[in-house]
């Protein structure tokens, strides 16, 4: 098996005792675990897989699962899942589990989610700009009514820290703004990206960006998050993950909420998160699937992962017992929607990426949009 290194959490050591106990449950196996950093997992993985020496197992990304289920590198799990008596749908976070899908067949099991995201805002600055930190806004009217307030570039205070540089950090902000508006970037397996649904969106973030302080163009999430702990942003939209640096770098009252939506409408963030496939190339599939199962236990889920389990028992747990306000993000994990299941994701993204650089650099909106739509149609095309 391969997995990636999440965080500061020993991975092969969170591993050792599951490893033993399913190896004494199954005499004659030997689990062997690779463990590899994100940023060169998916190249060794594609040399891996295109060879004779991948693993049986893979943990992965799920921007990852069309690619590799398109690539026949990866294999369907619907009959194995099928015949489970532990693995049920319905057990896993909705978003989770449908990222695994790809043109109707499922190509792994969700191990753990996240969302982009939650608003993370300064309750102190709130009390001091006049607003109920109590009340913090839920519709984009009253997002941009507040930052009004919290804005004074006579003391360089923004209303907002945001990410918008060029990686899948904006992707994932801008994607959360467009889905709470009822858009979507491909459908049917063609552009939907240029709307008015989504137009509307990057208008709102354009919008956003003017509270924001300069250079948001190549701000990425650290940047973003080292403004907001420093006491210069009164907001930010990060993950639940960000507590955790929350709880050592800010000294105010820092409170987060669902982030806003339209008027009317529910907000839905980008989910994130990586799912167990297993090689189609595997000596052993079902004995594969067998340790995927062992690895998806409640206990086994809380025990590997640094990132909340996939599992919705397991990962309300972990939030229960690692997150500030709790209920909140639950809310966002139970309504996050997937990026779009494509074999051409990396280029989709990057189509993304240059629209949101566009509007930033001062383009009109819709002209932006147009051209990133032509790119993600040429993408699709070129297949």
């Amino acid at each position: 098996m391969w997995d990636l290194q999440q965080s500061g959490k020993d991975i092969n050591e969170s591993y050792a005792p599951i490893i033993q106990s399913f190896e004494e449950e199954n005499p004659g196996v030997t689990v062997e675990l690779t463990v590899i950093p994100y940023e060169q997992y998916l190249n060794k993985a594609l040399l891996a897989l295109n060879g004779s020496s991948g693993p049986d197992v893979l943990s992965l990304d799920q921007i990852w699962m069309a690619q590799l289920a398109a690539a026949g590198q990866i294999s369907p799990l619907d009959e194995q899942i099928e015949a489970s008596s532990s693995i049920k749908p319905d057990d896993f976070f909705a978003g989770a589990w449908d990222s695994n899908v790809y043109n109707d067949e499922t190509y792994g099991i969700p191990m753990n989610a996240d969302v982009w995201e939650q608003l993370y805002y300064n309750a102190d600055l709130f009390e001091a700009a006049g607003l109920d930190p109590d009340e913090p806004p839920t519709t984009w009217d009253e997002w941009n009514s507040a930052l009004e307030k919290l804005t004074d570039p006579s003391t360089d205070q923004a209303g907002i820290s945001l990410i918008g540089c060029k990686n899948e950090g904006s992707v994932v902000v801008t994607n959360s703004l467009m889905f709470s508006n009822g858009g979507s970037v491909i459908t049917d397996n063609a552009s939907s990206y240029d709307s008015p649904e989504n137009q509307a969106a990057l208008e709102q973030y354009a919008k956003l960006a003017s509270f924001a302080p300069t250079g948001v163009a190549a701000t990425c999430e650290q940047d973003a998050v080292s403004r907001f702990t420093a006491g210069k942003a009164a907001m930010l939209l990060d993950g639940s993950w960000q507590q955790d640096t929350m709880k050592t770098a800010a000294s105010f009252d820092w409170r987060i909420a669902v982030p806003p939506a339209p008027e009317g409408k529910t907000f839905v963030g980008a989910l994130g998160g990586f799912n167990l496939g297993i090689s189609a190339r595997a000596d052993n599939p079902d004995l594969a699937f067998k340790w995927i199962e062992y690895l998806t236990t409640p206990e086994n889920q809380v025990a590997i992962n640094s990132l909340i389990p996939a599992l919705k028992t397991a990962g309300a747990d972990f939030v229960q017992a690692n997150r500030q306000q709790p209920e909140v993000v639950l809310e966002t994990l139970e309504n996050g929607g997937t990026r779009p299941a494509t074999p051409v994701y990396p280029q989709v993204s990057q189509a993304q990426q240059d629209t949101v650089q566009a509007i930033l650099g001062g383009e009109d909106v819709s002209k932006a949009m147009a051209d990133g739509s032509k790119a993600i149609e040429a993408a699709i095309s070129a297949q």
